[in-house]
C-alpha cells in the first residue's frame, strides 16, 4: 500500500475537527445561520479548495460546504420546490 499523503490526512484531521465543532455547535443549539459561522466554514472551504493546485482540495471544500448551516425557510423552500 503506498504512503499516505500527509496534506491529505492533514486536511482530513482538520474536517473532522470540524466536523466535530458544527455538530456540537449544533447539539446546543448556537449555530448562527447567515452568521459568523457561515462565513467562516466558506472562508475554509475557499482556503482548501485553493491552497495547493490538488484535485483532491475541491471534494474536501466540499465537504466543509456541506456543513454550512442553513435556516428553516431555506430547507422549506427547497421542499415546496421539490413538491
Amino acid at each position: 500500500m503506498p504512503d499516505k499523503d500527509p496534506v491529505v490526512e492533514r486536511l482530513s484531521l482538520e474536517v473532522l475537527a470540524l466536523r466535530n465543532i458544527v455538530q456540537m455547535l449544533i447539539a446546543y443549539g448556537n449555530v448562527p445561520t447567515g452568521g459568523k459561522l457561515n462565513k467562516y466554514l466558506e472562508k475554509i472551504a475557499e482556503e482548501v479548495e485553493h491552497r495547493d493546485g490538488r484535485e483532491a482540495n475541491k471534494a474536501i471544500a466540499d465537504v466543509i460546504r456541506g456543513y454550512i448551516p442553513v435556516s428553516y425557510t431555506h430547507l422549506r423552500a427547497h421542499e415546496t420546490r421539490s413538491n
